[in-house]
């Protein structure tokens, strides 16, 4: 425990100076303004996130796991993840009390509202998508 909390310490105090190139501080702002419902399972689909995807550095990514919207942490948790991020089970577990909810859909007409550590957790499981999607992820053994 107190490993996490020296770790998530250091991590605010090089956050804190951290500054995002503008491509990505725009592909942000467009997320945290329109993304307002997501496909919780195929977020990898979703154009606003392949466009952070294509402008956004793995430290962006880690840096965004902290930023004020949920769409936009989650969207950079699933995005640290694509890259095969070896310390996404730290990113997980700095945010299991994460419960800011997420409006989420089935791409049809069924929507729900599931917290962001659902989601996480959902994400990160052997029985995810994401498993099938991310098949050469470090992070899900086989």
């Amino acid at each position: 425990m107190k490993k996490y909390l020296i770790l998530f310490i250091l991590f605010i105090l090089i956050s804190c100076g951290y500054k995002l190139d503008s491509e990505v501080e725009k592909e942000v702002s467009y997320i945290s303004e329109y993304e307002t419902c997501i496909l919780a399972d195929f977020v990898f689909h979703t154009p606003s996130y392949i466009n952070l995807m294509t402008v956004a550095s793995n430290d962006d990514l880690i840096y965004l796991t902290n930023d004020e919207n949920p769409v936009v942490r989650y969207f950079a948790f699933i995005g640290l993840m694509e890259r095969n991020y070896p310390k996404i089970n730290q990113i997980y577990k700095s945010h299991e009390n994460d419960t800011e909810v997420i409006s989420t859909s089935n791409g049809a007409c069924i929507r729900n509202s599931v917290p962001l550590n659902t989601l996480m957790k959902d994400a990160i499981s052997k029985e995810s998508v994401y498993t099938l999607y991310f098949s050469r992820n470090k992070y899900h053994k086989k």
